[in-house]
């Protein structure tokens, strides 16, 4: 396999919750992630599938399997799974906007600007380049950067620009990971449900993300 350029990540990773005089305290436990770019994906596919064949989302009969990582300038990972022959992943990391360049400053978003951008600059984007391959291909969405921890709202909002704009890929998910125990799938496509707000719905809502570690809290004694 080709040398694939080295990336800079953020940070993801579990809390230790300790006493002490103050008050409950959260300590971050850091967990290193790869700074060459095929092997971060690596490490976020194989916590996906693991995960993906746990919980089965699109049904018992889909599962994913013979999972082969290619040439970096290929869909990077070849599959056997009845509604896919590719995994496609792509970091939310916003850095090269103003916005992203903000919000990894304060940990602020707004939801309806950051789900924008996650469709028609993630998703549509790579659903263009790969055209009718799309159709074969689930895309992955993972985060290594506290600050772009998508909440439930940024998925719901995703969502509803599926539900009113489409989707190509076989299947869309963001997976949330400390790394080691924590793996949350949320679907993206296909979305199974009621119907959905408006996108714009969605404008004045406001993400805020905490710094993993950096924050405390007392109780009553």
């Amino acid at each position: 396999m080709t040398a694939s350029p080295k990336k800079k990540t953020g940070k993801i990773g579990s809390n230790r919750i300790s006493r002490t005089a103050e008050g409950m305290h959260a300590e971050q436990i850091q967990v290193p992630l790869p700074d060459d770019k095929a092997q971060l994906e690596k490490f976020f596919a194989e916590r996906f599938v693991e995960q993906f064949n746990s919980e089965s989302p699109l049904g018992s009969d889909v599962s994913i399997s013979d999972v082969r990582q290619n040439e970096t300038y290929d869909l990077d990972f070849s599959i056997n799974c009845r509604i896919a022959d590719y995994l496609e992943l792509a970091e939310l990391a916003p850095l090269n906007q103003e916005f992203g360049r903000a919000s990894h400053r304060t940990g602020r978003l707004n939801i309806y600007t950051y789900a924008r951008w996650i469709f028609f600059r993630v998703i549509k984007k790579k659903s263009r380049s790969y055209g009718i391959i799309a159709r074969r291909t689930i895309l992955l969405l993972y985060v290594t950067h506290w600050q772009f921890y998508p909440s439930e709202r940024v998925v719901e909002c995703l969502n509803s620009l599926v539900q009113h704009n489409g989707c190509d890929f076989a299947a869309v998910f963001v997976i949330l990971t400390n790394g080691s125990d924590l793996r949350v799938l949320r679907p993206i496509h296909p979305y199974v449900g009621p119907p959905l707000r408006a996108p714009r719905a969605y404008e004045g809502f406001t993400l805020r993300n905490l710094e993993p570690g950096q924050f405390s809290w007392s109780i009553d004694r």
